[in-house]
């Protein structure tokens, strides 16, 4: 009896055989394949979900403009022809200079908020507009521009942060005009500044880039500001290598208009 019972707890503490070990080990390396599969299938639907977004904002502008024949914001009758669009709303005409805003961006830290100065009050009404016009969602048609807020007065967007606009040259020699910005922030120094706390790493800015344009920062439709963490280099590229993977310091620029 005794050699039996020491032969089976000897048995027993035996732990786990090899091959045991290696069916747990396949096992726990299915699960974070699974796992960081899902992450990159995530994060590749919130591109498409963006670029979706810039594109329905530009095919809204160009429908409103032909509705109307002004560009929203900028519309100088907007009281007249807009529905609901009344001061208790804090709608405002535009100056119907086909300029939405002020012409420099780098005033963009101040312009997106306001009552009805003009033409800063512009790049607030250029979504107040098109929301009246029941041409886009996600901004409240009776939000205060003096109080600006992503999802509420400007659009909010799949990577957090959200949309402004900016009427200008992006970058010298590049094409002036009017550019949807993707920043995380509305108001304050960092608005059109490149910073450390943005919504984009270099690797998705850089895949936004590639599929709506020619994967550069400083040229063409789609850009993004410099600032030696996000791209580098001449001409400059995005910086993505993993030692960049995972920090959130691009914004990106989508000329529109």
């Amino acid at each position: 009896m005794r050699g039996m019972y020491q032969e089976d707890l000897s048995t027993r503490n035996q732990g786990f055989t090899l091959v045991e070990l290696a069916i747990v080990i396949t096992i726990i390396g299915l699960l974070i394949g699974g796992v960081l599969k899902g992450q990159e299938m995530i994060k590749n639907a919130r591109v498409t979900a963006t670029i979706a977004h810039v594109q329905g904002y530009q095919a809204a502008m160009e429908t409103f403009q032909d509705r109307y024949d002004q560009l929203p914001g900028d519309m100088s009758v907007a009281r007249t022809r807009l529905p609901g669009c009344t001061e208790a709303n804090f709608c405002y005409n535009g100056n119907g200079n086909a300029i939405i805003g002020s012409p420099e961006h780098s005033a963009a830290q101040r312009v997106q908020s306001g009552t009805n100065a003009l033409p800063q009050v512009e790049t607030s009404m250029f979504w107040k507009h098109l929301a009246m016009a029941d041409l886009i969602s996600g901004v409240n048609p009776s939000a205060n521009p003096a109080s600006p807020v992503f999802g509420k007065t400007h659009p909010s967007s799949p990577f957090g942060g959200g949309f402004m606009t900016v009427f200008g040259m992006h970058v010298t020699g590049s094409k002036a005009g009017l550019w949807l910005v993707l920043s995380n922030t509305l108001t304050g120094t960092t608005a059109y500044l490149p910073s450390a706390q943005n919504v984009l790493t270099p690797a998705r800015a850089a895949q936004i880039d590639r599929k709506m344009d020619d994967g550069r920062p400083d040229d063409g439709y789609v850009q993004s500001p410099d600032n030696g963490t996000c791209d580098s280099g001449s001409p400059r590229i995005y910086r993505e290598s993993d030692e960049y993977a995972n920090q959130k310091t691009c914004m990106i620029v989508f000329n529109i208009f």
